[in-house]
């Protein structure tokens, strides 16, 4: 097994929202890459909690109006944690680019690999995380998006630091979820409801034929869109 299996990269780690994420996954024995936007103190002190959960710990500045650094930021935290397997991407804190280089070495890995895009208006057909499922199913990545509706517009989610939303997060980055790809999981703060991919159809149970599609990758990485 591949040591990047066991890490993860958080973005927006300076925020409630991160930092519950980052938090819980150092819960399930995640090392952690933790990047953040301006507060470097607030992200200190979450990888400071983390480290008492005997995981390591690297930080990095992502500020995304420097957008060739945000992407290096994922080449350092890869060269310091030995790779990564998971993305967590808080939103307002990542780009397509990010996620593309992410990518690039869950597949290099041959182990695959999770991304989790919590965002805050449920996605449309054809919507990223839809679009990646159904791209990178066969190198063993699964993509699902955390849906947490906004009040009002302009306003902070509600429930941003809710063990819901974290233990949504911690079941897609588990072994429980290998088949699990294309799903919007929406928090509302009542319920939690999971929408498969409308595109794909692929939602917490897949058809044989798709879990055969979806072994690890071992072979060398073919450049697609998201990983050029």
């Amino acid at each position: 097994m591949h040591p990047s299996t066991r890490t993860a990269v958080v973005t927006g780690s300076d925020s409630g929202l991160g930092r519950a994420v980052a938090l819980a996954l150092a819960d399930d024995r995640f090392h952690l890459g933790l990047a953040y936007a301006t507060d470097r103190d607030s992200a200190e002190n979450t990888a400071a909690e983390a480290r008492t959960k005997s995981v390591r710990t690297a930080l990095r500045r992502m500020d995304l109006a420097d957008l060739p650094r945000a992407v290096a930021a994922l080449d350092e935290f890869a060269g310091e944690l030995g790779g990564f397997g998971v993305l967590v991407n808080c939103p307002g804190s990542t780009t397509v680019e990010c996620i593309q280089r992410a990518v690039r070495y869950m597949i290099a890995s041959g182990e695959g690999g999770r991304i989790v895009n919590i965002i805050t208006s449920l996605p449309g057909p054809g919507g990223l995380t839809g679009l990646l499922a159904t791209e990178l199913a066969r190198y063993s990545i699964t993509v699902n998006a955390v849906v947490l509706p906004a009040a009002e517009p302009g306003l902070d989610c509600p429930g941003r630091d809710d063990p819901e939303v974290t233990s949504v997060v911690s079941y897609l980055t588990s072994p429980a979820a290998a088949s699990v790809t294309g799903a919007a999981y929406v928090v509302d703060g009542t319920r939690i409801a999971m929408i498969p991919h409308g595109l794909t159809g692929v939602g917490s149970r897949q058809s044989a034929n798709h879990a055969e599609r979806t072994h690890p990758y071992t072979g060398h990485w073919a450049p697609t869109r998201w990983t050029r």
